[in-house]
């Protein structure tokens, strides 16, 4: 064995026993994407450890039947963090969508040793202050899924967006019977404190059995249904 070859294999030994020690074990799941109960796409998740102490988390969605396949829709979402303690701390997010009509992209950068994260959306650059731990908002997902996994009755997260960091709170709103293509799931139903705005509600389930992966995520807007369902694994 090379010396590379040594190297590829202890840097691969070090991720592994990172991610033994991390609050979330890696994963990968395929979502069905539906708008008012219709076909509207697919979608995925995927959660690994890297070689050098850091996390990815990325989703990917591409439009596959009605106006999201005319439009050429793909929403890309890539977040790299640290674990700190049981909450993910952001280091750099990508988010870019893609359509015919319109695309937007934001990019973040954490640097918490000078204590700022760098924004760019649009062309519009931002420097917003980082003053404790945060994470971006595609992370919000694994914080839960941590929490919930820890038995925490308390869902409340510091988000970084474009130009500045917001409160996100969740509450437990108990648990459901979950019908889904490969049989019935029970799931713990999280939804979005709003404050009192009724605008836009988000609801997640998270089963248990499954490490508390979100077997579906409801979005009500405008009078708009949007719902990522769990397909089962092959």
């Amino acid at each position: 064995m090379n010396l590379r070859c040594v190297l590829a294999f202890l840097l691969a030994c070090t991720a592994a026993a990172r991610a033994a020690d991390a609050p979330l074990a890696p994963f990968h799941a395929d979502y069905e994407v539906l708008r008012n109960g219709k076909e509207l796409g697919h979608a995925t998740f995927d959660l690994r450890a890297t070689a050098n102490g850091e996390w990815e988390f990325t989703s990917a969605t591409h439009g596959t039947s009605g106006m999201a396949a005319l439009l050429g829709l793909d929403v890309d979402e890539r977040s790299t963090f640290r674990w700190n303690g049981n909450q993910p701390q952001c280091v750099r997010y990508r988010y870019a969508q893609k359509a015919a009509v319109k695309s937007r992209d934001l990019a973040i950068d954490c640097d918490w040793q000078g204590k700022v994260a760098h924004s760019s959306a649009g062309g519009k650059a931002v420097d917003i202050a980082l003053d404790a731990t945060a994470m971006d908002r595609h992370l919000v997902t694994l914080a839960l899924m941590a929490d919930l996994k820890s038995a925490a009755s308390d869902f409340a997260y510091r988000v970084v967006d474009k130009d500045k960091v917001s409160a996100q709170r969740y509450v437990s709103a108990g648990s459901e019977a979950l019908a889904l293509r490969g049989g019935t799931v029970d799931a713990v139903k999280i939804t979005r404190d709003r404050g009192g705005d009724s605008r836009r509600q988000t609801t997640s389930w998270f089963a248990p059995q499954r490490g508390f992966l979100p077997v579906q995520i409801e979005q009500v807007e405008k009078g708009d249904v949007i719902t990522m369902r769990l397909m089962p694994s092959h």
